[in-house]
């Protein structure tokens, strides 16, 4: 583009051109580099020097005016080619600025575009606003703060209380960041324990980017889950992601070097943090937690979204009793613990709202005696009945149906089955049928439940069928409908289930899910409605 510009800069000659590049320079490069310097090497320099502002020099500008024709002259000058110049003209130089009519007609002679102009002047305000790049939301703010105060005094215990797609893990990221500035030192570790690798994977990426933003210091985050090796030492601080698993295998292993390793992180641990904490108080995952918390300094933090492990008053008892009595959740603007969190973060945009359409079956399940035994323990139906309930093809039909119903209705579903043998044949039905759907259960290669969940969040396709592996960990904003084809009466299983599509507007969600629930007449089996209707809000 600066052709005719380079092309009118050769034509001042030599004499010209070192007048303009100096002579500074010009005995620089004769005496340093003893070189002598051509005419095009001297319009280079000019160019390279100058840059987009190499008009704006006045000597330069003059210069290349005394040797443009006649027309480029005249319709610079006067805005009209035809108009006759003189000496003097050529002589005369042009003002130069961005709205000056001469400066402009003067880049068209030469081709040029107005990045050759003098750039715009921007207008600097007298204010603006600092924003933070990842906000809290008010409610989690608050929960926040009321934390920080509750776990700063050592050996304290607490337990969060936020329902599930309210930001748990992001409001407890900020919450350690805080607290590592305020209470702890720069030796020891915040530990932070989950059950399945989704959640320990989610709390990494979390804790890491609030760290990134946030913290005053480089700080090694270890990853401690699955198939990830342990590392052989560890630094005298950092962040700590483990699984309950891995823990609670390393405290019982006879290999020195792992048992050294937990005897290292109990000794200075500040923080142990437990998602999904009812299941803190189940007898291996209360042993991994105890062998990780030293008695002089260590707080305890649990997360939950689900108040208590199930139904029974007396493990919710004990719950309790392990985080000390002591629970948040969400508050009003009085402080009070609201009666209804779910319903404030539906009506405000950060849960969704939630439709429900149930679909009964008449479905006649004949359970054995110890099936019988685990359905009045539990209150859940034995794997070897879900087995049998996936294999009664009268519903599988109607599943299909629901799938393909919401296929055409364009939803973005993830659909729950009875056990891996159910997922996988609904993903070949729904394959024959023509839908494009993936099945992903705890036997899936890692490499392709990577690739099909990144691709199911892309939207390459709508329909995710999983059995046991998504119902923690696993956040896909663009999930509108959840189906449900087990059966369950727990509201711990059953809200991890819904959360899957529950996130509302402001959270990068939906304003509304549709929630399909495979509906089943089973004998002596608590119906879901009871779960549902902690969700069911209007």
């Amino acid at each position: 583009m600066a052709m005719k510009l380079r092309n009118a800069l050769k034509r001042l000659g030599s004499s010209s051109l070192a007048e303009l590049v100096g002579e500074p320079t010009l005995d620089a490069v004769d005496e340093i580099l003893n070189e002598s310097i051509t005419e095009g090497r001297m319009v280079d320099l000019l160019l390279e020097r100058n840059g987009s502002q190499v008009l704006k020099v006045s000597a330069i500008r003059k210069a290349i005016l005394s040797v443009l024709d006649d027309e480029d002259l005249s319709y610079i000058h006067f805005g009209d080619k035809a108009k006759p110049t003189d000496k003097a003209v050529r002589q005369k130089s042009i003002s130069w600025g961005r709205n000056n009519a001469k400066a402009l007609r003067m880049i068209e002679c030469l081709g040029l575009d107005d990045f050759y102009l003098p750039p715009e002047t921007k207008k600097i305000e007298s204010c603006k606003i600092a924003a933070p790049s990842f906000p809290l939301h008010e409610y989690q703010k608050l929960i926040k703060d009321r934390a920080l105060d509750l776990i700063a005094p050592p050996c304290s215990k607490l337990l969060i209380h936020m329902p599930t797609g309210a930001g748990k893990t992001k409001t407890s990221a900020e919450l350690l960041v805080d607290f590592w500035r305020g209470h702890a030192k720069d030796d020891g570790y915040i530990i932070w324990l989950a059950h399945s690798e989704e959640l320990c994977a989610q709390a990494e990426e979390t804790l890491s980017l609030v760290w990134s933003e946030r913290g005053d210091y480089p700080l090694p985050v270890y990853r401690m889950w699955g198939s990830v090796e342990l590392p052989e030492k560890i630094g005298n601080n950092g962040i700590i992601v483990a699984s309950l698993q891995r823990m609670y295998a390393m405290w019982t292993s006879d290999d020195p070097q792992r048992y050294g390793l937990i005897r290292q992180l109990k000794m200075n641990s500040k923080i142990v943090v437990i998602d999904e904490a009812h299941k803190a108080i189940a007898p291996t995952y209360k042993d991994a937690i105890e062998a990780l918390t030293n008695l002089t300094e260590t707080r305890v933090l649990g997360l939950t979204a689900t108040p208590g492990r199930g139904s029974d008053p007396l493990e919710n008892k004990r719950l309790a009793e392990f985080f000390g009595n002591s629970k948040i959740t969400l508050q009003d603007d009085q402080s009070k613990d609201m009666p209804d969190p779910i319903g404030y973060l539906q009506e405000h945009g950060y849960l969704a709202r939630i439709n429900r359409r149930k679909v009964p079956t008449d479905i006649q399940l004949d359970l054995t005696p110890r099936e019988i035994e685990h359905l009045e323990r539990f209150l859940e139906l034995p794997s070897s009945a879900l087995l049998r309930l996936g294999e009664v093809q009268q519903r599988n039909a109607l599943i299909i149906s629901e799938i393909a119903r919401l296929n055409d209705e364009g939803y973005t579903v993830i659909i729950f089955a009875c056990s891996v043998e159910h997922a996988r044949m609904l993903a070949d039905l729904c394959r024959i049928r023509g839908i494009i759907a993936r099945s992903i259960d705890g036997e899936t290669a890692e490499q392709d439940r990577r690739l099909w969940l990144k691709q199911y969040k892309r939207g390459d396709f709508r329909t995710l069928i999983n059995f046991g592996v998504l119902t923690t960990g696993f956040d896909a904003p663009n999930t509108n409908a959840i189906l449900i084809t087990r059966p369950t009466a727990s509201l711990v299983l059953y809200s991890q289930m819904i959360g899957r599509g529950i996130r509302g507007k402001r959270m990068g969600g939906n304003e509304e899910c549709l929630l399909v629930d495979i509906e089943d007449n089973l004998r002596d089996f608590p119906s879901e409605s009871q779960a549902f209707n902690h969700f069911d809000w209007s």
